[in-house]
């Protein structure tokens, strides 16, 4: 999802869609009883007569995102704070970021495509990820103190990561994020940040070094 959602972005009926090339899409939930409202709106929708505001708007959660040009870059203090605010409280703290991690490795190891590109042993990056995701949604900031910079694109060199496989991570994931109860206004801010960073992801046409380069793991 590239385009600004206009009204979409703001409306009580928008759900997010995320499809197996790795894009996040806006469907109108009203287009279920009334078919005369676009499933998939042509964005950005300036007009509707269905349109009811939400509290807040996904175009701001957006920009507290990490942006496609560098989507695993360290989170300064201030954004990290905004977000905390916006997201980590809001979905429900640590409690809930364990929740979707745990239902999102459990969807990764009933995958066989996708657990492919995962190491054997699933807990590490079970809990690395969960550290991760914590600080990234606004949390404190354990994995950076433990770990440094996470240097997703680097760190995930070693496994060879096509268009389809980013696709299956983020619709995981959002399905991760629907299981522990997550609301449809949070999931969609989480996936328009998430998208550009797994199509970041992306190596399988590229020549980069195959080796594993420190303590590897695919988030």
């Amino acid at each position: 999802m590239d385009t600004a959602p206009g009204l979409c972005g703001r409306c009580e009926h928008v759900r997010t869609v995320a499809s197996a090339k790795g894009s996040v899409f806006f469907r109108c939930a009203r287009h279920e009883q009334d078919p005369a409202f676009p499933k998939y709106p042509r964005l950005p929708v300036m007009r509707c007569a269905g349109f009811e505001a939400r509290a807040l708007p996904v175009e701001i959660a957006m920009t507290s995102q990490p942006s496609p040009a560098s989507p695993d870059a360290p989170i300064p203090p201030r954004e990290r704070a905004a977000r905390q605010e916006n997201l980590f409280e809001r979905i429900g703290g640590r409690e809930v970021v364990e929740r979707v991690v745990r239902e999102f490795y459990d969807r990764v190891a009933a995958d066989p495509e996708l657990r492919a590109l995962f190491p054997e042993d699933l807990e590490h990056g079970r809990e690395k990820q969960t550290l991760f995701m914590e600080q990234w949604l606004g949390g404190e900031a354990r994995y950076s103190t433990l770990y440094g910079h996470p240097r997703l694109r680097i760190r995930h060199f070693p496994f060879v990561i096509d268009q389809k496989a980013a696709g299956r991570w983020l619709r995981h994931f959002g399905e991760a994020l629907r299981a522990a109860g997550v609301g449809e206004p949070e999931i969609a801010e989480i996936l328009a940040g998430l998208g550009p960073m797994a199509r970041h992801m992306i190596n399988n046409d590229q020549d980069v070094p195959r080796d594993p380069i420190g303590d590897v793991f695919l988030t």
